[in-house]
């Protein structure tokens, strides 16, 4: 082997060393990237819990006021026997509850005597109604709600459907006779 051999592989080799040693600290900082992502992923985790129990906390608050103005009501029931202040006591916490309900962004969805829309609304009884009144909502059978322009319940309703000619027949007759 010659001179300028000898020096090409102890350079090969010196280069070798240097793309090993590169390769060991590329290796190092991929496995301490991955366990601080790792860690970053278990922090978020955490935190997005930690933020759901302070959501909830920041909702129940007011719904423990609404729970004591309604035992306070349920201890005027015991006392009282006038019906109008029974009343007037249910009235104050459910005026209280809807307040509180609103000023969470709920709103109830206003569906009775407009057209039927059946994504704020679902059908569970139909009645027979004169044309005019065919496909309007008569009434509600269970309130609709919507949080934030979406519709978190539809309301269940009833809605007026046009009568079947068998039923106009009959009621001609009936009318002639």
């Amino acid at each position: 082997m010659s001179e300028d051999n000898v020096a090409e592989v102890s350079a090969l080799q010196q280069a070798l060393e240097e793309q090993k040693k590169k390769a060991e600290d590329l290796h190092d900082q991929w496995l301490r990237a991955r366990a601080e992502f790792e860690n970053f992923r278990k922090r978020s985790e955490k935190e997005k819990q930690e933020a759901r129990l302070w959501g909830k906390q920041e909702v129940l608050l007011p719904l423990l006021q609404l729970v004591d103005v309604f035992e306070q009501a349920l201890e005027q029931t015991e006392k009282s026997t006038d019906v109008k202040q029974i009343r007037q006591g249910l009235e104050f916490l459910h005026k209280n509850f809807a307040a509180f309900l609103k000023s969470e962004g709920l709103e109830v969805l206003d569906v009775v005597g407009k057209p039927l829309d059946t994504n704020q609304s679902e059908v569970l009884e139909q009645v027979e109604v004169d044309n005019d009144k065919a496909g309007l909502v008569l009434s509600e059978i269970q309130r609709g709600y919507k949080l934030q322009g979406r519709i978190l319940r539809p309301s269940r309703v009833r809605v007026g459907v046009a009568k079947s000619s068998d039923n106009l027949s009959e009621e001609k007759l009936s009318d002639e006779a």
